[in-house]
């Protein structure tokens, strides 16, 4: 399976233009590391109207960090791992005060996660845990409660760094 997801975004990334606009704000994601696309000094990065941009996908959820069912919505993290080339699957995701987690991106590739930049039909603010959070569908996959799979959904998220 591995290998399969592994060769995929390979052989999808050799398809993707391989020039990424800039963004033109200020950045809130920046994927670094062994991509094959970037728009800064190796890195790409992306501004709030690149994410919106993206196909953009829905997860009705409830979790640890909230009380209710809140609608996220966002990008797949494998369309942007796409668009930025990414050569493995071995991530260390950085959120805003530098706390990191690494996973293997397989691990939770078949529960599609989303980097959400809306809650509610809100925008996040750091504040709000934003301005990116990384959501897995709980709701529909209760086994993501338990760990790692908890430490995966990482806040305020600044950074990817494919290893």
């Amino acid at each position: 399976m591995r290998a399969v997801l592994a060769a995929s975004l390979l052989f999808c990334c050799s398809l993707m233009a391989a020039d990424l606009p800039k963004p033109s704000d200020e950045p809130i994601l920046t994927i670094a590391g062994l991509i094959q696309n970037s728009n800064s000094e190796g890195a790409a990065d992306f501004d709030l109207k690149m994410l919106q941009a993206m196909p953009q996908h829905t997860i009705v959820t409830r979790h640890p960090w909230v009380e209710s069912r809140h609608h996220y919505k966002g990008p797949k993290v494998s369309d942007l791992l796409e668009m930025a080339g990414a050569r493995s699957t071995k991530l260390t995701l950085v959120a805003l005060n530098n706390y990191e987690v690494e996973i293997e991106f397989d691990d939770i590739a078949e529960f599609e996660p989303i980097l959400a930049w809306s809650d509610n039909d809100r925008v996040m603010r750091v504040r709000d845990k934003g301005p990116l959070w990384l959501m897995l569908p709980i709701d529909k996959h209760p086994e993501l409660l338990q760990m790692p799979y908890n430490d995966f959904m990482i806040w305020q998220l600044r950074s990817i760094i494919v290893k």
